[in-house]
């Protein structure tokens, strides 16, 4: 009777052992889709990439035209804004990684910096300065006779003016990625690093045929932005092969980068004797706003089809072509006093080179 009680009690621990497994295990996962990291010998790779990007964004606005001016310093009638929009212009990013022997770990790392500068110019009988009244109350005074319209020959305004903005933008990355193929068709590589941001606008203003009792004023004025940030970046790469070497890629990359911000404005007012031309005096201003802490997000994306070959020594190499953008949230401040964006976008093209 103990044996056939044991023999019974063995029997019901199974059942209810079989009974629990057929409840929570889940369906079964077809092999087409498993989730796997390559297995991959030692690799350098070196890439180049050019990009023909624009600023976008608002721009600078530079002068304000008005249909009419009051004598006592103050114009009147509808504000027509003139602006100078940023161009599409030439960057450059290089990047150098390394590929673990194993499974499928790297290590990058990357820069991209452009460079562009974009001019505009009009003319009018009344065109004011707004870059000059920003600079004035930053620095906290009214002496600029074109900050308190005190002369009143042309109403306080110019004939002439014209503007320049220019933007400088670096930035570079060390990231460590893994690469994870799913299925046989579709690799990813998520990343996490650092990321560091240089982006400094320029913005400069002219202006003449101003008039202040017997002199002829001219005007020349300056505005700079500039951040330096440091953060945590992460994002992901994706790859969807479509056979005989082609692929479409894409990439989505998210920073967060704490740094600081400053502005410097400044302006000067030059005074030429009407009859003669030699100049006679100069007032010059200049404000330092400090330095401002701040966490500026950034998000950026890229999207294009590729071609690779390996060859049958240890190298190979690829090329890439498609659209990028970028975004640096609230990092500008502005001559009116508000803060923008910084953001790019435009086509890219892009070589590597793979050594092993």
């Amino acid at each position: 009777m103990k044996q056939i009680s044991l023999v019974l009690l063995g029997l019901g621990l199974a059942s209810a052992t079989a009974y629990a497994g057929a409840i929570e295990t889940p369906l079964a996962v077809s092999n087409d889709i498993n989730i796997t990291a390559p297995d991959q010998t030692g690799l350098w790779s070196f890439g180049a990439t050019a990009v023909l990007m624009r600023p976008i964004g608002g721009g600078f606005n530079y002068a304000n035209s008005r249909s009419s001016a009051t004598t006592d310093g103050n114009t009147s009638g509808s504000i027509d804004r003139n602006v100078v929009h940023p161009s599409y212009s030439w960057w450059f990013g290089a990047d150098v990684s390394y590929a673990f022997p194993g499974n499928g770990r790297d290590v990058m790392l990357a820069y991209e910096g452009m460079h562009t500068s974009t001019k505009d110019s009009t003319d009018g009988n009344f065109l004011s300065s707004p870059f000059a009244y920003s600079a004035n109350t930053a620095a906290n005074n009214g002496n600029s006779v074109f900050a308190n319209g005190s002369y009143t020959t042309n109403g306080g305004t110019f004939t002439s003016a014209s503007g320049k903005a220019e933007v400088n933008y670096g930035a570079g990355d060390l990231i460590f990625g893994q690469k994870l193929d799913v299925g046989t068709r579709i690799r990813l590589h998520p990343f996490a690093g650092l990321r560091y941001a240089y982006i400094d606008h320029k913005n400069t203003g002219d202006y003449a045929g101003g008039s202040y009792t017997t002199y002829n004023v001219t005007e020349n004025a300056k505005f700079d932005s500039t951040f330096n940030g440091i953060g945590p970046r992460f994002g992901s790469d994706a790859q969807a092969n479509l056979g005989q070497g082609f692929s479409v890629r894409g990439r989505l990359g998210l920073s967060a980068l704490i740094g600081a911000r400053k502005t410097d404005s400044s302006f000067v007012d030059s005074y030429y004797d009407s009859s003669t031309g030699v100049l006679v005096a100069t007032d010059a201003q200049s404000a330092d706003t400090g330095t401002q802490m701040r966490v500026v997000p950034e998000i950026d994306g890229r999207l294009g089809v590729a071609y690779t070959h390996d060859s049958a020594t240890s190298m190979g190499w690829g090329i890439e072509a498609g659209w990028q953008a970028e975004n640096y949230f609230n990092s500008n401040r502005n001559v009116s006093g508000s803060t923008s964006d910084f953001a790019l976008q435009g086509p890219y093209a892009r070589l590597q080179l793979d050594v092993a």
